[in-house]
């Protein structure tokens, strides 16, 4: 099994063991950012989250990153995707820094190798983020098991 295949397992494992206050908490907070832009076009809408990611704002730098996910070319994106996750992670987002390091380990950066990956992976971890520390653990333990 690749290292892809490892982490992806790792993640679907970590999500089929209760992260479901995280997913209802992320939805949650998606949610509210919306409403609070009170805004019915999606243009706007977009346009309106793009001016608070710029202005900083982690939740909006996140959900930005999602957007370019999302859209029907990811691999084209990947820049952006990186970009968004990268601004969002360095503000403190959990969620940003655990895909960021994802994004790292599973050399979907040109720049990207797994001694960044594992740091993201674990300042997220280290703030409770649920999947970051599974794969944390499961890093920690291949390497271990390299290792002898």
């Amino acid at each position: 099994m690749n290292k892809t295949s490892k982490i992806s397992s790792i993640i679907l494992k970590s999500c089929l063991l209760g992260n479901s206050v995280f997913a209802v908490n992320a939805h949650a907070s998606g949610q509210q950012l919306l409403a609070s832009l009170n805004i019915n076009d999606s243009v706007k809408a977009e346009r309106s989250l793009l001016d608070i990611a710029n202005a900083g704002d982690s939740n909006a730098q996140l959900a930005m990153a999602r957007i370019y996910e999302s859209q029907n070319n990811p691999e084209q994106n990947n820049g952006l995707i990186a970009e968004w996750y990268r601004k969002s992670a360095i503000n403190g987002n959990a969620e940003a820094q655990f895909q960021l390091g994802l994004l790292y380990i599973d050399g979907e950066l040109s720049d990207g190798d797994r001694e960044t990956g594992l740091f993201w992976v674990e300042l997220a971890a280290e703030q409770g983020h649920f999947r970051a520390k599974i794969v944390q653990e499961s890093l920690e333990e291949e390497e271990f098991s390299i290792g002898c």
